[in-house]
């Protein structure tokens, strides 16, 4: 398999796991385990950021429309994406 291909698996089946699994499981309650943002850790810094930053709002949207949480997720997610470098500079330096 190439390199865009363990992408796509990886996103569709962190969509999957989120909504059928995740969603499920409640700490305390009410805390729901968001297993989604490992796409941002695994994804190549390398890649085009453009890229980078529409997967992660349609992985966040589609969070959104199935677990119906009006665009919270994809907020956070396209946010934590713009902010990945300077987070990855700060941690790792560069």
């Amino acid at each position: 398999m190439n390199n865009k291909a363990i992408h796509i698996i990886r996103f569709f089946l962190l969509i999957l796991s989120q909504v059928l699994v995740f969603n499920n499981l409640n700490f305390l309650g009410f805390i729901n385990p968001m297993i989604y943002i490992l796409f941002l850790n695994w994804y190549p810094v390398k890649q085009n950021r453009a890229v980078f930053i529409g997967l992660s709002f349609l992985l966040g949207l589609s969070i959104d429309f199935i677990s119906d949480t009006l665009a919270i997720n994809a907020a956070a997610i396209v946010t934590i994406a713009y902010l990945r470098p300077t987070i990855m500079r700060f941690c790792f330096g560069a």
